[in-house]
């Protein structure tokens, strides 16, 4: 399943929003949905604030057994950083999320077209 959106700050919400429709017709556990959501949000907010103005923005999501998949491909070639910000810092924690709640994430590298990150998620029984 796959969604394009122009990145712009509404594009984060519709982003979100298509990937919960799309799991929940996946049969994705209920106690996974909070997680996927929280991170899939974070992805998508990584790529419309970092990524070029009113450039493309692609969400693909899958499943396969235990494990769902998203993955948000932007056209920045800037790598994210999973960093460790102050408790009082406003922002700078959507990484750190991802690594520390998803079962695996990566970022591949689309040469001078861009990226995608994605991340991996055991929900449970397939």
């Amino acid at each position: 399943m796959e969604l394009q959106l122009v990145a712009k700050p509404s594009a984060a919400r519709a982003g979100r929003h298509w990937v919960m429709r799309a799991v929940r017709s996946q049969g994705v556990p209920t106690e996974a949905l909070d997680v996927i959501e929280l991170l899939t949000g974070e992805l998508l907010a990584n790529a419309v604030v970092h990524g070029p103005a009113a450039g493309g923005i692609r969400i693909r999501t899958w499943r396969s057994g235990r494990v769902v998949s998203v993955a948000v491909s932007d056209e920045s070639c800037t790598r994210p950083v999973v960093r460790d910000p102050a408790p009082t810092s406003a922002g700078g924690r959507g990484m750190l999320l991802i690594d520390t709640l998803a079962s695996a994430w990566g970022v591949d590298d689309g040469g001078p077209t861009g990226k995608t990150v994605w991340f991996s998620l055991d929900v449970g029984a397939a």
